[in-house]
């Protein structure tokens, strides 16, 4: 073991955290967790009622890395099942295949909109050779490679109902890395078996494990604490200050059941969201770095959990819902991702509902929510109000940072001073600023960890998930693995 450090202390039990603490627990680092929920998992953990599972949105393993899938593989045996996935889009009445089928296509668009789609793409094609017209936000971005008409008719309406700002004021950064198709002739190449590559969200498969998708980090967390009696994973416990002095962290004050509490240690990892980290550093950093916080704001989420007494509402993981008369903009069932998500006979959904933290969606009565939901799906063609057995909401604050035209210059701003502290790491979607997925979080769960212990740069921890454009391929070697050991 590296000299560099024998005690870490992790600020938050997600994906990223988690596993640095899982790798540095194996090589004999004593490991504090503090988790200010009641339970670990973070935005991927598993919230159970009642013979059912909801995971906090829906959460499907899928890595490039097959190193990293042969470890969770290990670590979840034969918990992690392999499981197909399909996902559709409603729109105008109609539910459109995802990804696109040419039959679906040619049955079900109108032949006035394909024709006008085709006209703008080839429109933008031309111009776009001439002379290239810039991607600030990600209205640019999609309009530049869809044309107007599927900006306007599905992208446009889709992203202002998912961050409650115009697609304008949003950066192309978001679009670069969430949207995997670059332009209508790639779909049609895709469409006709042109084009062999398969985008990370034309996985038709992916890891599940049976339990939730939140048995990964409750088995990371085990594996923590069963490593040594000095490791410690707490749940409820919210840090409240950072102690530093000559660009070093000397510990943490937090509190726990009530009481306060203050954790030294020789190393920190910090996955809480960075403007926290900012604010709860002590003394207080530059006002400069403290007005850059206050700017970083995060989209919130609520889902409302609907426990249903039929076999099944549809045969989707994900129903995606643009249109801005509904209420939520996303259906998932979780029963399609694992049918150990619910009860033999039953069936749930979950409604996810995009919103600002304070507002009134976020605080809105489960009764409120629950019947403007059911609203929604009467109207979408899903009566299920009679079928409720039961419902509650859960919340995630911080689930999408939101990239403002300018916020690479506030990360900029917010790493150039963090990056003095010798002894700290920030990673993770909250802890970067970042929307990354769930395996990149973990990979940077690993290259912190041996940052800590071989003492490779940060830098390389920051690189995980930067790519501009991310079309990785289905990883068919790790899932063929998995389904040669089950």
């Amino acid at each position: 073991m590296s000299s560099r450090a024998k005690k870490v202390l992790i600020l938050g039990g997600g994906p990223a955290g988690l596993t640095a603490g899982w790798k540095l627990a194996t090589h004999g680092v004593s490991v504090v967790v503090l988790e200010a929920d009641a339970q670990v998992g973070g935005l991927s953990k598993t919230v159970r009622r009642n013979g059912f599972s909801f995971d906090l949105g829906g959460h499907r393993f899928i890595t490039h890395n097959v190193a990293l899938a042969e470890e969770v593989q290990a670590l979840l045996g034969d918990r992690l099942e392999v499981r197909p996935r399909k996902s559709s889009i409603r729109l105008k009445g109609k539910f459109f295949h995802y990804p696109l089928d040419f039959g679906d296509l040619i049955k079900k668009l109108h032949p006035l909109t394909a024709f006008q789609s085709g006209l703008d793409y080839g429109i933008t094609s031309i111009v776009q050779k001439i002379k290239r017209r810039p991607d600030e936000s990600l209205e640019d971005w999609v309009k530049n490679r869809f044309g107007r008409t599927l900006y306007n008719i599905y992208f446009g309406p889709y992203s202002e109902k998912l961050w409650g700002r115009s697609p304008g004021q949003i950066s192309a950064d978001w679009a670069a890395q969430r949207i995997s198709l670059p332009n209508l002739w790639d779909v049609f190449l895709r469409l006709l078996g042109k084009k062999a590559d398969t985008p990370k969200t034309y996985a038709t498969r992916f890891f599940y494990p049976i339990g939730g998708i939140g048995v990964i980090c409750e088995r990371l967390a085990e594996e923590i604490q069963n490593a040594s009696p000095q490791n410690k994973v707490l749940l409820r416990a919210r840090v409240k200050k950072y102690l530093h002095t000559d660009n070093r962290i000397n510990a943490v004050v937090y509190e726990h059941n009530g009481t306060e509490h203050q954790e030294e240690a020789d190393f920190f990892i910090s996955t809480i969201p960075l403007p926290e980290l900012i604010n709860f550093m002590y003394p207080p950093l530059e006002q400069t770095l403290r007005n850059v916080a206050e700017q970083m704001e995060f989209r919130s989420l609520r889902f409302l959990n609907l426990m249903l007494d039929m076999e099944r509402v549809s045969d989707n993981c994900w129903l995606y819902i643009p249109e801005p008369q509904y209420y939520f903009f996303r259906i998932q069932e979780p029963k399609n991702w694992h049918p150990g998500n619910v009860p033999e006979g039953k069936t749930s959904l979950i409604l996810e509902i995009a919103c600002n933290y304070g507002d009134e969606t976020w605080q809105a009565t489960d009764k409120e929510t629950a019947e403007r939901c059911l609203d929604s799906l009467d109207e979408l063609g899903f009566h299920v109000r009679d079928k409720v057995i039961d419902y509650f909401s859960t919340y995630a604050r911080h689930a999408y940072p939101i990239y403002t035209l300018d916020y690479k210059e506030k990360l900029r701003t917010a790493f150039t001073i963090l990056s003095r502290f010798e002894n700290l790491v920030s990673c993770g979607r909250q802890g970067l600023y970042r929307y990354n997925n769930m395996d990149h979080s973990m990979e940077m769960g690993i290259m912190t960890a041996r940052h800590i212990l071989e003492g490779i740069p940060r830098e390389e921890i920051y690189r995980i998930a930067t790519e501009a454009e991310i079309f990785e391929q289905e990883h068919r070697q790790a899932y063929a693995s998995l389904r040669r050991e089950n």
